[in-house]
C-alpha cells in the first residue's frame, strides 16, 4: 500500500508541476491585493484605462535603472553575477525587438510588432549615491518563501481546480491558505520577513530573486509554485491620500523564482526546455509596465483592453510534448475574429522559445506608464557601470554601405541585425561593409568585456 501511495503521489506531483510550469502570479496578487486594500484594483484599472489615452511619443529610448536582490538560503539560489547580466541582456533584446527569433514572427502578425525602445541597466550608485554593481545578496534561513507541501497544494487543487491561470482558481487557492503565512507572496521583499528591503521603488524597478518553489521529491530539485509576479503600476488622483496604501511603495516591483532567471539557467530543473530563455523576466516586466495577459484571464468575450491583439479563449500553454513552434500555430481559440491565438507574444503562456514580440498597442501602453505613474525612473537619472566602460563611435551613419567603429575600449564583437532583429552579421572587425544588404534601418550591438550597446544605423545604396 505504502509502494502504491508513493507512486500516485509522484504521479500528482508530476501532474502539478506539468500544469504550473508557466504559472504566472499575476491573478494570485492581484487578489491578495485586494483582499488587504478593498478598492485597490479598480485602481489599477483606472490607470490602465488613463494610460491607453495619454499619448505617447517614440522618439527617445526610455532606460530603466534595475536592481537585483538575491535572497538565497543555498549556493544554488545565490545566482552569479554573469546570470543577473544575461538577464539584462535578454530584457534589452527582447523589449527593443533584437532577440535572434523575431524572424520567426508569423507574417500575419509583423505589422503589429514593435520595438519598444525601453531598454533596462544594472544601477551604477544605491539610494545613498554609493557606486554599486546594482546586485545585493541576502542570506535567508528560509528554504522557500512559498510555505505550503506538494501534500497541502494537492488538496487545495482537488477542491479549487488546476487552471493557475483561472482568476477563480487563484482566488480558490489563496483563501485555501488564508490565515496562514504560507502565501505571503510580499516575504522576501522586507528584512523584518528574511528577505531583502527595497530600494526606492520610484526611482528603481526592484527585481528580487528567490525560492518560490515546494520541496522536491526525495530531496530533488524544487517544484517551481509560481515563475514569477510583478505589481502592476497605480496612481490614484481620486482616492484620498489617506486611504491609498503608503506601504506599497516597499513592496512595488517584480519577483522571479531562482529557476526561472536567465538563459540557460543551470539550475532550471523542472524548466528546461519550456521556461528557459529568460522570459519569465521580460513577461513579468511587461506586468509591471501595465500589461495583462494576451487572453484577458477569461474566455472570448474577455479582452487584455489592447486593440492590436488578438482575442482568446485560453493561455498557449501546451498540454503535451510539441515538436516545435508551429505545432501551436493552428491554435485559434476565438475563431469569429478572424486571427490565430498570437502565441508569439511574451504575455501568453506558449514555450519561451516561441515567444518573439510586443504589439504596438502593448508598447504605447508600456510607454505611456513609464511617462505616467512610472516616470521616477526616467526623472531620476541614476548612473549605469556600462556607460562608463564603453565608448565608442560608428562613421558614418547614415552610411552608403561601410561602418567604421572606434573605440577607446576593447570591442569583443560586432553584430548587425537587420530592422526585424533578425541577425546578419557576426564579426570582431570594426571595418565593416553592408553594401550586399537592401537599403532600410539596421541595428549595431557592440560588445565589450563588460558592456554592450545597441545603436540604429541608415543605410542608402
Amino acid at each position: 500500500m505504502k509502494v502504491f501511495s508513493s507512486l500516485l503521489f509522484s504521479f500528482l506531483c508530476l501532474s502539478v508541476c506539468a500544469q504550473t510550469n508557466h504559472f504566472c502570479g499575476d491573478v494570485l496578487i492581484k487578489h491578495q491585493l485586494e483582499n488587504k486594500y478593498p478598492g485597490i484594483n479598480k485602481v489599477v484599472d483606472q490607470t490602465f484605462e488613463e494610460a491607453k489615452t495619454r499619448s505617447t511619443s517614440r522618439a527617445d529610448v526610455l532606460r530603466i535603472p534595475v536592481v537585483f536582490h538575491v535572497v538565497y538560503n543555498n549556493d544554488d539560489q545565490n545566482l552569479s553575477d554573469a546570470i543577473l547580466k544575461n538577464q539584462i541582456d535578454i530584457l534589452n533584446e527582447d523589449f527593443r525587438r533584437l532577440n535572434s527569433n523575431a524572424n520567426e514572427t508569423r507574417a500575419i502578425f509583423l505589422s503589429q510588432a514593435a520595438d519598444a525602445e525601453i531598454e533596462f541597466f544594472l544601477a551604477g550608485e544605491d539610494p545613498a549615491g554609493n557606486p554599486t554593481n546594482g546586485i545585493t545578496r541576502t542570506f535567508t534561513s528560509l528554504a522557500s518563501f512559498i510555505n505550503i507541501s506538494i501534500t497541502d497544494l494537492l488538496e487545495a487543487l482537488g477542491e479549487c481546480g488546476s487552471d493557475f491561470a483561472d482568476p477563480d482558481v487563484a482566488a480558490c487557492i489563496d483563501e485555501f491558505f488564508a490565515g496562514s503565512e504560507a502565501l505571503d507572496l510580499d516575504a522576501m521583499k522586507s528584512d523584518a520577513t528574511g528577505g531583502k528591503d527595497a530600494w526606492d521603488t520610484n526611482r528603481y524597478l526592484n527585481i528580487w530573486i528567490a525560492n518560490l518553489g515546494l520541496e522536491g521529491l526525495a530531496g530533488g530539485d524544487p517544484i517551481p509554485f509560481v515563475l514569477g509576479f510583478a505589481y502592476p503600476p497605480m496612481e490614484a488622483p481620486n482616492w484620498p491620500e489617506d486611504i491609498f496604501p503608503e506601504d506599497l511603495e516597499n513592496k512595488d516591483g517584480v519577483v522571479l523564482h531562482f529557476q526561472a532567471v536567465g538563459k540557460d539557467n543551470p539550475f532550471a530543473g523542472v524548466l528546461a526546455g519550456t521556461n528557459d530563455a529568460g522570459r519569465t523576466c521580460v513577461h513579468e516586466v511587461g506586468h509591471y509596465l501595465g500589461l495583462r495577459h494576451i487572453w484577458g484571464d477569461g474566455d472570448c468575450t474577455v479582452d487584455d483592453g489592447i486593440s492590436d491583439t488578438p482575442t482568446a479563449e485560453s493561455d498557449s500553454q501546451p498540454t503535451i510534448d510539441i515538436g516545435g513552434c508551429g505545432d501551436l500555430h493552428s491554435k485559434d481559440s476565438c475563431m469569429e475574429d478572424g486571427l490565430p491565438d498570437m502565441i508569439e507574444n511574451y504575455m501568453d503562456y506558449s514555450l519561451e522559445s516561441c515567444q518573439n514580440m510586443f504589439t504596438n498597442g502593448q508598447v504605447n501602453i508600456m510607454r505611456s506608464m513609464l511617462e505616467g505613474p512610472r516616470s521616477g525612473l526616467l526623472e531620476n537619472q541614476i548612473s549605469s557601470i556600462q556607460e562608463a566602460t564603453l565608448e565608442y563611435s560608428i562613421f558614418p551613419n547614415p552610411t552608403s554601405g561601410n561602418i567604421n567603429i572606434i573605440s577607446t575600449d576593447k570591442i569583443d564583437l560586432v553584430k548587425i541585425y537587420n530592422a526585424s532583429g533578425q541577425l546578419l552579421l557576426s564579426t570582431k572587425e570594426l571595418n565593416i561593409d553592408i553594401q550586399a544588404s537592401k537599403s532600410g534601418i539596421y541595428f549595431i550591438e557592440i560588445i565589450g568585456k563588460q558592456s554592450r550597446s545597441f545603436q540604429k544605423i541608415i543605410y542608402s545604396n
